[in-house]
């Protein structure tokens, strides 16, 4: 592919990627009893508390890294969803000096419900697009999962060696 292809694919793709985007949100703001019941949230704010729930709980180092963003940020946003009631603190039993950021009690049924309409969405989708672009669909997901995963695991390496894009010598390896 050339770099004007390249460029394109890339377009298309950004494009189908705001598309979805914006059908969830239509989607998560339309009228339900449970939505009605919900905090009002901003995506940021959803995203960080699936992320919670996902991991089963974590520290806002964790947190951080997560959602790749300083931890002073993840801090403050953890703050005001505590302050909400929505996320709980609470001390690590392993470690104490460690405090584990997870979904309240009160909010859980709420985040499991926003989760099923996710999945449902998606699900019907699925269901539109055919068998066999939804396979295609999930390898490709599957390949950029992974390309991402090696360029986090990338730049861990570089984090703890201190480089910053260091690449090996003509020949050599890193």
């Amino acid at each position: 592919m050339n770099s004007r292809e390249r460029m394109e694919t890339a377009r298309v793709v950004y494009a189908a990627e705001r598309m979805l985007h914006r059908h969830c949100v239509a989607r998560f703001t339309s009228e339900s009893p449970r939505a009605k019941r919900s905090p009002a949230l901003t995506f940021p704010q959803v995203n960080m508390i699936m992320t919670i729930r996902a991991g089963g709980g974590m520290t806002v180092t964790r947190l951080a890294e997560e959602l790749r963003v300083k931890a002073p940020a993840v801090s403050a946003m953890v703050d005001r969803l505590v302050e909400m009631g929505v996320l709980t603190r609470t001390a690590n039993p392993e470690d104490r000096r460690e405090v584990i950021i997870r979904v309240s009690d009160r909010h859980e049924a709420w985040v499991a419900e926003l989760e099923r309409r996710k999945l449902q969405t998606f699900a019907e989708l699925v269901d539109r697009v055919g068998d066999d672009c939804a396979r295609t669909w999930a390898e490709v997901a599957l390949r950029i999962r992974e390309a991402l995963r090696e360029e986090d695991a990338g730049a861990g390496k570089r984090r703890e060696t201190g480089a910053r894009g260091a690449r090996p010598a003509k020949g050599g390896t890193l």
